[in-house]
């Protein structure tokens, strides 16, 4: 959380739009979301955590088909068009919703104060959990990280992965998306890297594109 308030004042968000964020997706989820116990369960050791890179087309043969995968946003369109399924995808609501409808995979559904208007779309899916940047409740869980790709690697390391493979990141250059604020993209992305570095720092097992 003293990390957290730090990127909260780098990029000015309103704490009261956090809160109400956080409280629209609990009420949306209801009793309807996976547990703690759950989770723990599906995670295991050894997991794949795709970033939505614009190399990620040139690495996604790295991934085999029984490996455990961990997918951010429209990564996970992108793998599930090779013919990969995620297990989970991390995402706030602003991608290709349309085709997640389509995947049988766990959304890891975010709240934050610019997606509150996209939460609704939350009611749709099968299986899912709640994620907030702030103080959790009940069903709205946070086990770090601030963009997607961290998040779900923040999701890993909590649970006991011992190893966690990233693909499809680069924290210096986002993949281009209409209608999006590149320089923010960026910004967030730096915080990003910083927030892996402090897995690492705490004995986080993460490698960057293993070859294999």
């Amino acid at each position: 959380m003293e990390i957290y308030s730090k990127i909260e004042e780098d990029f000015s968000f309103e704490r009261m739009r956090e809160v109400k964020a956080r409280n629209t997706l609990s009420h949306i989820l209801g009793n309807k979301f996976l547990s703690m116990e759950e989770l723990k369960v599906i995670i295991p050791p050894k997991v794949f955590v795709v970033g939505f890179s614009p190399n990620l087309e040139k690495e996604i043969d790295i991934i085999k088909d029984d490996d455990f995968v961990i997918a951010a946003d429209e990564a996970s369109v992108i793998l599930y068009n090779s013919g990969i399924k995620p297990a989970i995808v991390m995402t706030d609501l602003d991608g290709d919703v349309e085709k997640y409808y389509q995947m049988d995979s766990i959304f890891g559904i975010h709240a934050h104060g610019d997606n509150i208007n996209l939460l609704p779309l939350a009611a749709h899916f099968k299986k899912r959990f709640g994620t907030t940047q702030i103080e959790p409740v009940w069903n709205v869980y946070n086990f770090g990280g601030f963009t997607d790709g961290d998040r779900g690697i923040f999701l890993a390391y909590y649970f006991g992965a011992k190893k966690i493979n990233l693909v499809g990141f680069d924290f210096d250059s986002p993949r281009f998306k209409r209608g999006k604020d590149m320089e923010k993209k960026r910004k967030k992305l730096q915080w990003a890297k910083k927030l892996i570095g402090y897995l690492i720092d705490n004995g986080a097992n993460i490698i960057i594109k293993e070859q294999r």
